[in-house]
């Protein structure tokens, strides 16, 4: 290459693809390919036309406002021409706001990265010398600026140019390919190199010091790992994110589970199976060998995002996805691109390329040119063709796809996802049951979650989640925000439940699932489908009485209520519950045996004895304004509600009886019964619809896969002293991490420094060895708590009613405290920071279900040159009043600095366990906190 310097010791080769270079220059000469070429070298044109020789100074900033419309709260569209004019593609509204600057910088350094990976997979392929030359002019502005940026005041995880790591590693991702595809066409260049001195090996090493165990993130980090240690020789690092615990190995055993999908849901499925595949694709670059069963596993994961898919080809918005995204996106079509490549004669996956390639779709915008690497743009559906894919598919799609035809939907069980769903109507009629695995920290509490969609009707539906710095964030993740039950008006445990039955066959389909949503309390959902209506049964048993709700969100009218009046709702009083996001409520003070329901797509009939009907308006979906859902509550140890729900103008009759459900259409009857033995009993005289009896009961035990939270069970069991004195156990599973100072008649101690210390991107070391001292003695009428903080740098921050950086109570942003008391059933939790303005004050602030105003610690604090001393005094109201009192403590430090907006670090009394105290909040698991106990003389 005259232009970057051909280096002759080698042979070129890519180092991160299976390519030969020469033999792909010839494949791409076919029409389909060479169309492909032909529209990405038009994108860079479009590029060019912004400019690819501008770096931002200021890094990428997260904040609640950045990069959302204020009105509809929908992301503002990114123009990479235009830094400081941002516009909302629903209403039009213009922004030109510092924080929405800055949400664009982390959109523009993805989208620049993946402007030279276009630019150096067209120089490659077409041998183009003058593009291998835009390329490294890239690579050369990055080199020459990116240690520039500050790794400081992040998110979630360490970064220089954004402000979490998984960017990190995705735009890292983009310069590696940029290096390897250079060299594979032109030779190893000084360019290369200093790319690799000065931008690889850097943010390859802030990646490895951050490891996110099996999240979503960390299959992006481990891609980039990979990456880093081909070009730098360094075959450790390929080996640990590939083979290591947290590798990518561990990752398609435990993430992508055995059906092909995603743990996290269908959102976090397209963007994790698209990590994998770098990694894949790498590792079998490097040789490393993975099992073929994880191959095939990985393989399946090209279509599994078509199993699911509601009749109008979005996925469905289950746990933190994004609402009513189409499946018809350039990204997918390259996907199942990608998946052909690997397995020519996948039928499911051709089926769906045809289904994407339709040519009856109106043509518009796909997005390409504006796509920032791998963080989804999504856009409105429109026509795709093989034009419409990136540089992947450059490199690795087919000459040309054999015939491909578009296939009906069918009724299909995701088993490990725990996702069942039946299709009437050749696909246009959807019911599902959400009953499986909980999605962990992405999860929402919604197990037996039902949906009902009639072609573009959603009559019950899952709406995902919007912002996740938005306080609606805890409605979206509330079991009240879904079609699912929850107990005394608290969202669910998080829990997987267990399919109990699942078929689709003469005439009827039966999806059957029970999970334990909250301690002893069983709930089991049966849903059974026919072509013009389904049969709901809900039922629980449980050792006590309790309230069971279960939503209903479908808008529509309700007869068969002769009044409505407004009142609380009541439900837990917890950001969780989502109770607080209601807007008003009124509770029907008068109801015939039976409701009805008319909804858009859909009418529905209730059984309405002993059940109160409740209609509250809540936030609507993202993007939209509240909207109105109704609620049946029972209250009862064991019970049910049942419910029709018919799509057709024949379901005419709907009658319940003690233990049968009979549906009456103009063709003759049907009836539903659950059995004495744990089956479901169909009689029918419509034809079509056979006899027959069902078995749906699964072996008498408790549902399998309950979640408990770690180290309940290991907690040990508070001692006894006498004379008022305290007694403590040592920290779950983690000796040592709290240093013991005085145990005393009157007083125990403890002593927080490096092993307590939560950090951010400074060590403990480099944070100036904060160190804190606790002591707790007890007097008749308060616990008395006392906090001596040692720390180079106290930051108190003024009261704020909002914080404007995320959804987390502002005053985590400040030097202080956060505790935590677990009793008598209780948990209480509050803030404490110090106002060194006036005079000694601390401004106290509760969380937690059980605290209230009227039940608050007061402290008073001093400030010194080394640091800030606070003294705490709970009522001893809160503990629990037998003679001898246990309780669960715990408490955290927070560490602020000077120029820095989020907190810089903490110290916990129960023990840091290397942990880094990016998204804590003020939140702690209770199962870590100590035990103490007081004895009164």
């Amino acid at each position: 290459m005259d232009e970057g310097g051909n280096d002759a010791r080698s042979t070129p080769v890519s180092r991160l693809f299976p390519i030969d270079i020469a033999r792909r220059r010839l494949v791409i000469r076919t029409p389909e390919l060479s169309a492909l070429a032909e529209s990405l070298q038009e994108d860079l044109a479009v590029a060019g036309a912004f400019g690819l020789d501008w770096l931002p100074p200021e890094k990428a900033k997260l904040t609640r406002r950045g990069g959302r419309c204020s009105a509809d709260g929908m992301l503002l569209r990114f123009d990479p021409g235009s830094p400081r004019a941002h516009t909302c593609p629903q209403c039009g509204a213009m922004y030109r706001d510092e924080v929405h600057y800055r949400w664009w910088i982390m959109n523009y350094h993805l989208w620049l990265a993946e402007r030279a990976v276009h630019t150096a997979a067209l120089s490659a392929l077409l041998g183009t010398p003058r593009l291998a030359t835009l390329a490294e002019s890239i690579l050369t502005r990055y080199a020459d600026r990116y240690l520039d940026y500050a790794n400081r005041d992040n998110v979630l995880g360490p970064t220089r140019l954004f402000f979490s790591t998984y960017l990190e590693s995705i735009w890292l991702l983009q310069i590696a390919a940029t290096i390897d595809l250079l060299e594979a066409a032109w030779g190893r260049s000084t360019t290369g190199d200093r790319a690799r001195d000065r931008i690889v090996e850097p943010s390859g090493k802030l990646i490895a010091g951050f490891d996110e165990g099996d999240s979503n993130r960390q299959v992006w980090n481990n891609a980039a790992l990979v990456a880093c240690g081909r070009l730098l020789d360094r075959p450790e690092l390929v080996d640990r994110a590939t083979t290591g615990s947290t590798g990518l190995v561990r990752h398609l055993t435990t993430g992508l589970l055995a059906d092909g999908t995603w743990y996290e849901g269908e959102n976090y499925h397209l963007f994790a199976h698209r990590g994998l595949w770098y990694g894949v694709t790498f590792a079998e670059r490097a040789g490393v060998d993975i099992p073929a069963e994880l191959l095939a596993r990985f393989d399946l994961g090209f279509r599994t995002p078509f199993v699911s898919a509601l009749p109008d080809l979005t996925f469905p918005a289950r746990r933190d996805s994004q609402y009513g995204v189409s499946l018809r996106q350039w990204r997918v079509a390259e996907s199942c691109e990608l998946g052909v490549a690997r397995n020519p004669d996948d039928q499911p996956l051709l089926a769906a390329l045809g289904e994407l390639y339709r040519i009856d779709v109106p043509s518009g915008d796909t997005g390409r040119s504006r796509s920032t690497a791998e963080v989804e743009q999504n856009a409105p559906p429109v026509r795709l063709a093989r034009a419409s894919a990136s540089w992947k598919a450059l490199l690795f799609a087919v000459e040309s796809l054999p015939s491909i035809h578009q296939a009906t939907p069918a009724s299909a069980l995701l088993a490990a996802q725990g996702f069942g769903v039946i299709r009437r109507d050749r696909g246009e009629t959807y019911v599902a049951l959400d009953y499986g695995n909980s999605g962990s920290g992405h999860g929402h509490p919604d197990r037996l979650n039902l949906w009902l969609v009639r072609g573009r009707h959603r009559v019950l539906e899952d709406v995902g989640t919007g912002s996740y710095t938005s306080p609606d964030l805890h409605w979206y993740r509330s079991s009240l925000a879904h079609n699912a039950p929850l107990v005394n008006g608290v969202s669910q445990d998080r829990v997987d439940g267990e399919l109990l039955g699942f078929e689709d066959r003469d005439g009827a389909g039966v999806i059957a699932a029970r999970a334990e949503v909250a301690p002893n309390v069983v709930v089991t959902r049966v849903v059974v489908v026919f072509d013009r209506c389904l049969v709901d049964h809900v039922s629980w048993t449980a050792r006590h009485e309790l309230q069971l709700d279960l939503p209903v969100h479908a808008v529509g009218e309700l007869s068969g209520v002769t009044s409505w009046e407004q009142a609380p709702i009541g439900g837990g009083q917890g950001t969780a519950d989502g109770f607080d996001s209601v807007i008003s409520a009124w509770r029907a003070t008068a109801t015939s045996q039976r409701l009805y329901l008319t909804t858009s797509g859909a009418h529905a009939w209730f059984d309405a004895v002993g059940v109160e009907w409740w209609r509250a308006i809540g936030p609507g979906p993202p993007g939209q304004p509240p909207r109105e859902f109704h609620l049946q509550r029972m209250r009862a140890s064991n019970g049910s509600l049942r419910s029709v729900w018919a799509w057709s103008s024949d379901v005419s009759e709907v009658e319940f009886g003690q233990s049968t459900v009979t549906i009456r259409c103009a063709e003759g009857y049907l009836a539903t019964a659950l059995t004495n033995d744990g089956g479901i009993r169909i009689r029918s005289t419509i034809p079509g619809i056979a006899d027959t009896e069902r078995l749906i009961r699964a072996a008498a035990s408790s549902p399998r896969h309950r979640h408990v939270p770690e180290h309940r069970d290991a907690r040990p069991r508070p001692t006894i002293v006498p004379s008022r004195a305290l007694a403590v156990g040592a920290p779950d599973g983690e000796p040592g991490h709290v240093g013991m100072d005085t145990v005393t008649e009157d007083t125990v101690g403890f002593v927080l420094g490096e092993a307590s210390y939560r950090r951010s991107e400074p060590t403990w070391a480099e944070a100036g060895r904060p160190t804190a001292r606790v002591t707790v003695h007890a007097n008749p009428e308060s616990l008395l708590v006392g906090v001596d903080v040692e720390t180079p740098h106290a930051v108190f921050a003024p009261r704020r009613e909002e914080n404007p950086l995320d959804n987390e109570h502002p005053d985590t942003n400040s030097d202080g405290v956060q505790l935590y008391l677990h009793s008598g059933g209780r948990q209480m939790s509050w803030i404490l920071v110090p106002e060194p303005l006036h005079s000694g004050a601390v401004r106290v602030t509760s969380g937690g279900r059980a605290a209230t105003a009227m039940e608050e610690p007061s402290a008073r604090a001093v400030v010194s040159a080394n640091g800030w001393r606070m003294q705490i005094a709970i009522p001893r109201s809160l503990l629990s009043e037998s003679g001898t009192v246990p309780f669960l403590f715990d408490l955290i430090v927070n560490l602020m600095a000077p120029e820095r907006e989020r907190r810089q670090g903490q110290l916990v009394l129960s023990g840091a366990r290397g942990e880094w105290v990016y998204l804590q909040g003020d939140r702690q698991n209770p199962d870590r906190a100590l035990p103490l106990a007081i004895v009164d003389d």
